[in-house]
């Protein structure tokens, strides 16, 4: 893979955003793939098993918030789910967290050899208890957990595995990207993007256009599903320098393998290729790996917005001025109203040619409003 750097060109971002930070080394090696060392996610229903009961007891408490759902304001909603949130550990935490969690896996798996069964069962519960606050990890246990309660008729049981899940995923910051935001897609100049989800996938969609991917079209999608995060594709975060790491306020930046549209003038030979997601605290980059490309991404001002979609209408009319552009689309409501100008049949009114049917507006018909 060709390596890539984050340059000075995300300082060119900040025009027209909200405060935004400058860091200039990250390291280009860090985007090539990594061992699965600190994957969150490694045979989850397995290390359930072994230590149920320290899942269930959130799971517990969880259920008896949700009970009281119904009767609190739309305040208290707020306030239990930014309280379900702070329980997870992120960032720079959650690495560390990670890295103890791969120590003592190494331990059990020394503990299982050796025959020590209360070393086990002690690393086992120690594990299960730091991965709790693993949002990561409790998303992808609580969904599988909630697929086999669904297989085994346990509905109930289904239902509190699923809002388990709900809470975690709403504390994920992968999963918290919806809406527009604007990044320097090289020479084409800033272009506007809007981030939704289907299921968990993040989708990125041109609101604004270039010459090769025209609006309307998808920049690039990442598969944010916990399967995705085991295994192979589990990505080792991008590690910063001292300096980035304290413009940022992090030291390790996660990162999500997916995949980017690429195309010739004209979306002509249209195709995919590999990219990563890579999370920059309230930013966010997208890398297109084969071509050395990336942007960075940031939530545009008001201003900004209007200002890039009164450019994009500017750029459809052929750049032609204000006053030229309102010419063109007067002509064409003209042209329309030619399209829809209807004879009327000679049975219900009383012409004297052919020609003086044209003379008669659709829009002056009976029926034309219903």
């Amino acid at each position: 893979r060709l390596p890539l750097f984050i340059t000075a060109s995300i300082a060119s971002v900040a025009v027209g955003f909200t405060a935004l930070p400058t860091p200039h080394d990250m390291s280009s090696r860090n985007f090539q793939h990594s061992a699965q060392s600190i994957s969150p996610v490694i045979q989850p229903l397995h290390m359930v098993s072994a230590s149920a009961e320290n899942f269930d007891d959130d799971s517990s408490s969880h259920r008896r918030h949700s009970s009281r759902k119904g009767k609190s304001s739309g305040k208290k909603s707020v306030e239990t789910r930014e309280g379900e949130a702070s329980k997870f550990v992120t960032g720079d935490e959650l690495h560390r967290l990670r890295h103890e969690v791969l120590a003592m896996r190494l331990e059990l798996q020394e503990a299982r050899r050796s025959g020590s069964q209360e070393e086990v069962r002690k690393l086992e519960r120690s594990i299960m208890k730091a991965q709790q606050v693993d949002a990561e990890f409790v998303y992808a246990v609580s969904l599988e957990r909630m697929e086999l309660a669904q297989q085994e008729g346990r509905f109930q049981d289904a239902e509190k595995h699923r809002y388990r899940a709900y809470d975690a995923r709403a504390a994920l910051p992968q999963f918290n990207l919806e809406g527009l935001w604007v990044g320097k897609y090289g020479d084409h100049g800033y272009e506007m993007i809007n981030v939704t989800y289907h299921g968990d996938t993040l989708i990125a969609q041109k609101v604004t256009g270039t010459k090769n991917v025209p609006k309307g079209q998808v920049s690039f999608e990442v598969d944010l599903s916990p399967n995705m995060i085991e295994a192979d594709e589990f990505l080792e975060p991008i590690e910063l320098g001292d300096s980035a790491a304290r413009q940022w306020g992090c030291k390790y930046l996660q990162r999500f393998s997916g995949q980017g549209q690429v195309a010739a003038d004209g979306f002509l030979d249209s195709q995919w290729i590999e990219g990563q997601l890579i999370l920059v605290n309230n930013y966010f980059s997208f890398a297109w790996l084969p071509i050395n490309t990336q942007v960075f991404f940031a939530k545009p001002t008001n201003e900004l917005i209007l200002k890039l979609m009164k450019e994009d209408k500017r750029k459809a009319s052929g750049g032609c001025s204000d006053r030229e552009f309102l010419e063109k689309c007067w002509e064409e409501t003209e042209y329309i109203e030619d399209d829809h100008v209807v004879s009327l049949a000679p049975s219900t009114c009383d012409l004297p040619d052919d020609t003086d049917r044209y003379r008669y507006d659709y829009y002056s018909q009976e029926g034309c409003f219903e």
